[in-house]
């Protein structure tokens, strides 16, 4: 299984309007951002979007995130490391994969 996670960290911003200086808080740079997690380590959190699982596994869209930035990591849930072949339900109405393009 693979973990489907929030995380929350401190990124940069751009205020693009004529203001007064005013010394920016915590909150006026706190992000949220969601996605599949490949990997943490001391300097990375690695998010994807996608996952292409099979002899020559690839992950789409990776999201590398500064670690000294991130507040907290959430676990959302977990998403099956191979997609899913047949019939599931979402919300009580069934789905059926439509391979046929």
């Amino acid at each position: 299984m693979i973990p489907l996670v929030e995380v929350l960290w401190h990124d940069s911003f751009i205020e693009g309007e004529w203001k007064d200086y005013a010394k920016p808080t915590e909150e006026d740079s706190l992000t949220a951002t969601y996605g599949l997690l490949v990997s943490k380590d001391r300097q990375w959190v690695t998010l994807a979007m996608t996952h292409v699982p099979g002899k020559s596994p690839y992950w789409g869209s990776l999201w590398h995130i500064p670690r000294g930035m991130v507040k907290a990591i959430n676990t959302l849930g977990e998403v099956p490391e191979k997609p899913r072949t047949n019939e599931v339900s979402i919300n009580e109405h069934p789905i059926k994969p439509n391979y046929n393009f």
